[in-house]
């Protein structure tokens, strides 16, 4: 055996069927180990986003509250509403507002401005200021004429004034609030926020903040990132990843700026790495060992192959010379493989037997074909004869009785003709006929009708079909005089409808309800009734080629018995 050697073999299927395998299992484990720790990251990314946001939500909201504190405060907006023109005005003033807003502006780093279009109130303690301070920008006056309460504006909104006269400065956030009393405008309180408060410093021991356009970037990776690397964040989705990054992106409600959160994602470890390559390692060594362990398994295996390959070069037969090897040897051992040499051993002789016997029925099967051969001499001796007979029958003058043996010899040819199972229907009715040419030299007095469309001639249907019924009809004719015969066939979808009625002896009830029992539950039977072909043999042979749902059903109105069956279409081709 010098080709497919079994060694090669076991190398292969141990490569597809556990090499390959644990390769794909790894990779995938890996993979999915990689993707799970990427969806940690990214979690622990948006969690981390979301500190930062929360953190500076609420300096955000606490400046909003700062502005909401005096908005609510009835009694400041009535004395930011009337004429100040007293000294108990400017008591209130000194004391109860100065005192109110100075309380409120010790709270955070927060510090809080009121613009009034009062101009009767004086501008002091760094807080009062009148309108004018503050209604040159454009930002500002679309805000102030439109129909928002307020607004978030970053330190550039009024960039379009002289450097003196602006309020704003890079690193401060405004928030503007109108002052409303009814329908007037009283002007407007402002909460002005440091940028320091807004950046979230040390949220997390982070290491700090970097600023490009507007939009604020916690790197909490050990990268160094360009300013294009940070501004590719501030596209696409809001949350993503790169081989070495994942990132989210939030844009803070008030729409001050972005906040991009930028950390590292876990990568497998130089000594995972180095796991998975000792244990591919150990998997080869496993392999080279098992194969020296069954080195000698295999070559017994070899021997048994190599004897099986001698046995078929040499017809089975026994060897004519020695041997190098012999399974002999193999056989004495208590193993598997002695086991599966002597299997090999009886499986030789047993293929030995088998075809010395196959040589014997082959030379016994031409011997019956002679024997067949020879006795196909019989019916065609028998034809001739009865055509003789018929011939000197009609010059005799004796023509329905020379008629009659012609028909005969036509429906014997027809019957004997077993090499085939199906004929058409017309062959059928030609079939009747001859047997109806027969029966009338007997002076039986009868009327045949057939009413089958010319259509249906051509179609197929299994041999011996309809001659029985006719017979049947005959020979159960009781005292019908004229004995009258009825054929007909037509379509039925996919299906031809037979009907079969004589005015013979009728079936009782009980009779017929038999005969349909046994029709349609009896099991298929090859048994014969004398030398005649009967209903019951036309039923299985329905049953047997057209499937269980085709069987005889018989009937009587106390007059005419009637069979009905049906046969598949089957063209003649």
């Amino acid at each position: 055996m010098g080709e497919n050697r079994l060694f090669k073999k076991f190398i292969i299927s141990y490569f597809c069927f556990v090499l390959l395998p644990f390769g794909v299992i790894l990779t995938g484990v890996v993979a999915y180990a990689n993707r799970l720790q990427l969806k940690n990251d990214i979690i622990q990314n948006e969690n981390l986003a979301s500190q930062i946001v929360n953190t500076i939500s609420r300096q955000t909201e606490l400046a909003e509250n700062m502005c909401d504190s005096i908005l609510q405060n009835q009694s400041i907006l009535n004395f930011f509403d009337k004429e100040y023109v007293s000294s108990p005005d400017l008591n209130y003033y000194r004391t109860t507002i100065y005192e109110f807003v100075k309380t409120t502006n010790g709270m955070s780093d927060i510090r809080l401005r009121v613009y009034l279009e009062n101009t009767s109130i004086p501008m002091g303690f760094g807080i009062f200021y009148p309108m004018r301070y503050i209604n040159q920008g454009e930002v500002f006056q679309a805000f102030y004429n439109s129909g928002q309460e307020s607004i978030w504006l970053d330190g550039d909104f009024d960039k379009e004034l002289p450097e003196n006269k602006r309020l704003g400065s890079d690193d401060t956030y405004h928030f503007l609030h109108k002052i409303q009393s009814g329908n007037r405008l009283l002007g407007v309180v402002e909460a002005m926020v440091p940028g320091r408060v807004l950046t979230a410093h040390d949220v997390l021991a982070q290491p700090g903040f970097i600023v490009v356009d507007g939009c604020y970037f916690y790197n909490y990776s050990e990268q160094s990132l360009t300013e294009d690397r940070l501004r590719s964040f501030t596209a696409g989705d809001t949350a993503g990843h790169t081989p070495s990054l994942v990132y989210s992106r939030y844009e803070l409600p008030n729409g001050l700026f972005d906040i991009v959160v930028i950390s590292p994602r876990s990568q497998i470890t130089f000594l995972a790495a180095l796991a998975i390559l000792l244990l591919l390692v150990v998997v080869v060594v496993m392999l080279a060992g098992f194969f020296a362990y069954n080195r000698r398994l295999i070559q017994d295996i070899h021997h048994c192959l190599d004897e099986m390959a001698a046995a078929i070069e040499n017809d089975f037969n026994p060897p004519a010379g020695l041997q190098s090897f012999s399974i002999d040897g193999i056989s004495k051992r208590k193993d598997e493989i002695s086991v599966l040499a002597r299997r090999i051993t009886y499986l030789l002789g047993q293929i030995r037997f088998l075809l010395d016997q196959k040589i014997q029925e082959e030379t016994a099967a031409k011997e019956a074909v002679l024997l067949a051969l020879q006795h196909q001499i019989n019916p065609h001796f028998l034809y001739n004869t009865m055509e003789a007979f018929s011939a000197r029958m009609e010059l005799a003058g004796l023509y329905e009785e020379s008629g009659a043996i012609s028909a005969f010899c036509r429906m014997l040819r027809y019957n004997l003709n077993t090499k085939d199972l199906m004929s058409t229907l017309e062959d059928e009715i030609a079939q009747v006929k001859y047997y109806i040419a027969i029966q009338r030299i007997r002076d039986i007095p009868f009327e045949i009708r057939f009413d089958i469309p010319r259509e249906l001639l051509g179609e197929r249907v299994i041999r011996f079909l309809l001659e029985p019924f006719v017979e049947n009809s005959f020979k159960y004719r009781g005292k019908a005089v004229p004995l009258q015969i009825f054929i007909s066939a037509e379509k039925a979808g996919g299906q031809i409808a037979f009907l079969i009625m004589n005015n013979g002896e009728p079936l009782s009830p009980e009779r017929a309800a038999e005969l349909n029992e046994r029709f349609k539950n009896n099991p298929v039977s090859v048994k014969s009734h004398g030398t005649r072909v009967g209903l019951n043999n036309i039923n299985s042979r329905l049953k047997l080629f057209y499937g269980d749902s085709h069987y005889i059903q018989a009937g009587c109105d106390g007059k005419n018995t009637t069979f009905r069956f049906l046969v598949e279409c089957r063209p003649n081709q």
